[in-house]
């Protein structure tokens, strides 16, 4: 994954769940931030087992993963709510962590001195609410501290951890024709017809200051507002060249 033209600081898988309607192949789409992503990919027999264990825990039906891994302490994420622009309204974003504890930092918006740290161990599941995440930034700072410094479960698995947010997408891709329809998209269903002019309508900016406003504003963020016409941009560049032939 490259973000404001550098790869970030730790490696990236994207699987969720791939429905067919029509002979047509349709993806979960979550946007945010980035000037490109690895194609999403089917659910690995692990992921799978995983995500329907967390289905039972949260009774939440989850159809999205952003999986990352962390190789050494140094890898990190940085300040950030997730975007809402694709994620089922008022559901929940969920954690799973393997491997190496970390310890994800939750900022209060706008009060940054208003702060806490949570540890997430070795199979552990954290719920991060739509309300929370509205008004709190979360991240997994650097640990630049010696191993002398560390705790056990920090240095086990060799340091290296993986982590796998779970979400409910209600915005899908056309893997065939690049087409969107859904919550965040322009068409709502897909039963909508797309007409041959169908194209990003320079959106795609339009779309980093709806990204930009939910992650500075907290409770007064208008969700309807700021996304409720829907994009029709896949990125800022580019998702990848298989998604940017098909929209040719």
């Amino acid at each position: 994954m490259r973000q404001k033209g550098k790869r970030v600081p730790r490696e990236i898988s994207i699987q969720g769940s791939i429905t067919i309607e029509n002979n047509d192949e349709y993806e979960p789409l979550y946007r945010h931030p980035a000037d490109e992503q690895p194609e999403l990919v089917s659910w690995t027999p692990t992921a799978l087992r995983i995500k329907e264990r967390i289905e039972e825990v949260t009774q939440q039906k989850i159809n999205h993963a952003l999986i990352q891994y962390y190789k050494t302490g140094k890898d990190n994420i940085g300040e950030h709510s997730d975007k809402t622009l694709d994620i089922l309204l008022r559901s929940n974003i969920v954690n799973y962590s393997l491997g190496a504890a970390r310890t994800m930092t939750l900022l209060k918006k706008g009060q940054y001195n208003i702060r806490q740290d949570v540890k997430l161990p070795h199979n552990s599941l954290f719920v991060l609410g739509w309300k929370t995440n509205r008004e709190w930034h979360h991240c997994i700072r650097p640990d630049k501290r010696p191993i002398s410094e560390k705790s056990p479960d920090e240095l086990a698995f060799y340091g290296e951890r993986i982590s796998l947010t779970l979400r409910t997408v209600a915005t899908f891709l056309n893997r065939r024709t690049g087409y969107i329809y859904g919550q965040g998209a322009r068409h709502k269903t897909l039963q909508e017809n797309f007409v041959d002019e169908y194209d990003n309508d320079n959106d795609d900016m339009e779309m980093v200051h709806a990204f930009s406003a939910e992650n500075h504003q907290s409770s007064e963020f208008d969700w309807n507002y700021h996304y409720g016409r829907g994009f029709n941009a896949l990125n800022f560049k580019v998702l990848n060249s298989h998604h940017n032939k098909g929209r040719k």
